[in-house]
């Protein structure tokens, strides 16, 4: 018996931890978060414009009568407002804000080992890179993102 699990461990691959990503689009790039963080992706209704905020903070949007802060991660990137018409969630534990995005591509498992981290000096809010559908996904670095906005709304 004791043989048998032996030469069961021996012949059995190593399974490296997997992670759930949602995969979505900003200005037909891809990019992703991890699913364990995000609430909801919904669809963009009323924003309550804000005063005194950065341009990429475009006001709060209302979710089941929670305030978000809606941040345009089109502009805090590319300094262009987005058309986008949806939005993802973050649980409120993280914190209360939401991104406007194009689109939901889909939801990836990704290998720990197949995250491909980059050096954050040029666009620190890009932690890691994989590769999906013969595509480069661009992993956002929530932490990175919740400080530069602090930081800019202070």
């Amino acid at each position: 018996m004791a043989e048998e699990t032996a030469e069961k461990t021996a012949n059995s691959e190593i399974k490296m931890p997997v992670e759930k990503y949602l995969v979505f689009t900003i200005r037909e790039k891809l990019y992703a978060l991890p699913s364990k963080i995000i609430n909801e992706v919904a669809a963009l209704e009323k924003v309550f414009p804000l005063p005194l905020v950065p341009d990429y903070v475009q006001g709060i949007i209302n979710r089941y009568s929670v305030p978000y802060a809606l941040v345009d991660i089109s502009f805090l990137f590319f300094k262009d407002h987005s058309p986008a018409r949806k939005v993802i969630v973050l649980k409120q534990e993280i914190d209360k804000l939401a991104f406007l995005i194009d689109d939901v591509t889909d939801i990836a498992d990704i290998p720990h080992d197949k995250l491909l981290k980059i050096d954050q000096e040029e666009i620190s809010a890009i932690s890691a890179f994989f590769e999906w559908k013969d595509t480069q996904v661009f992993c956002l670095e929530i932490e990175e993102l919740i400080k530069t906005i602090s930081q800019n709304v202070q």
